[in-house]
């Protein structure tokens, strides 16, 4: 929720405090470039001082990265604060995604991963929509994150995670895990790219719409609200199908929902329509990854391929932002259309020359 909230916010405030896209661009995508970072070493930390102690390190991190947005004024504060965040982010994030694939039964990873999700999409979007509520005055919103992250850590105190499971012994080097995993991996750096490309462009869209800030940033929750909607259909079609299938209907939709774009210029209504397909169609990517993640692999893989799914979104995630800042530089519209809609086609067709994927029995 502090993650959902300060995201669209921070756009407004640093669009406010004067920088142009490519800056707000390039800036964002730090949160993710944190995660890039760290995240390779986050099972080895999680040995080294017990998996708790490095979750809660983790949120130590979110704390201060809320509380230096609160005081940023300058775009090297701002980087600061963002990959704080990031490294928020890679502590946490593996450690939870690969614990949820593992405790999940065999023919029910979908549904539980889907409902995981599901619970996030909540949560993304109802923060944008309280950050709407102090558009205008945007520290509360930081604070409030912080002390949320802060908060939220103390039921843990005392508690036991289990350690993560070592990689495969018929495997050390992991190489046949990154193999095996590739495809799974390219799925969930276009789910980076789109839902957080997308969540960039959307305000910035809005922005130069002549949209006031408060819609601006609540544009996000309905793209969050977007991909709450699609979980849990997605999960119980994803068990029993496969996710080759509901791949290539989502990329198919984003692209199709990109080409109408432009027309936002004559109707500027159709960008909330927008904006809920693309968070269903973005949001869906990762759970979808992380599906096949858990359907293909086991026991002492399923971390490897895990952190393989979180490296793939963040690579996609810190180019969304830089990418979707330098489409809209060229142009809110049709450089926003030509960029993502390009990237969609191109993924939908590569999904659609490999063979399928479906779940084990």
């Amino acid at each position: 929720m502090g993650f959902a909230g300060v995201q669209p916010l921070s756009v407004i405030v640093m669009e406010q405090q004067g920088l142009g896209p490519r800056q707000i661009g390039l800036l964002s995508a730090l949160i993710f470039g944190g995660v890039l970072l760290l995240a390779p070493f986050q099972p080895a930390l999680a040995v080294r001082f017990g998996a708790m102690r490095t979750y809660q390190t983790g949120k130590i991190f979110a704390v201060a990265g809320f509380a230096s947005c609160a005081a940023a004024t300058t775009p090297w504060i701002w980087m600061i604060a963002f990959i704080l965040l990031g490294f928020a982010g890679a502590l946490t994030w593996p450690l939870t995604d690969s614990l949820i694939a593992t405790a999940a039964p065999a023919d029910r990873k979908g549904a539980w991963l889907s409902l995981f999700q599901a619970g996030m999409g909540i949560a993304f979007a109802v923060g944008p929509f309280v950050s709407a509520l102090f558009a205008m005055s945007p520290k509360p919103v930081f604070w409030g994150a912080s002390a949320l992250a802060a908060v939220s850590s103390l039921p843990l105190f005392g508690g036991i995670l289990p350690e993560p499971e070592p990689e495969a012994n018929d495997d050390p080097s992991g190489l046949e895990v990154w193999r095996r995993a590739a495809m799974l991996g390219m799925i969930a750096m276009l789910g980076g790219i789109f839902e957080n490309g997308t969540h960039t462009v959307g305000t910035l869209i809005a922005l130069a719409q002549g949209w006031a800030a408060a819609p601006a940033v609540a544009l996000a929750g309905v793209m969050a609200a977007g991909s709450f909607l699609i979980q849990r259909p997605l999960g119980v079609t994803a068990d029993r199908r496969g996710i080759r299938g509901v791949l290539l209907w989502s990329l198919a939709t984003l692209a199709v929902s990109l080409a109408t774009l432009p027309l936002v210029g004559r109707w500027p209504g159709l960008l909330w329509l927008l904006g809920l397909i693309w968070g269903g169609s973005s949001g869906c990517l990762y759970t979808l990854a992380m599906t096949g993640t858990a359907q293909t692999f086991t026991g002492r893989q399923v971390a490897s391929a895990t952190t393989i799914m979180v490296l793939g979104y963040t690579v996609g995630s810190a180019l969304g932002p830089v990418l979707g800042g330098l489409a809209v530089a060229v142009s809110p519209l049709g450089g926003v259309a030509s960029v993502f809609g390009a990237m969609a086609v191109a993924g939908w067709t590569v999904a659609w020359m490999q063979r399928p994927l479906r779940a084990k029995g």
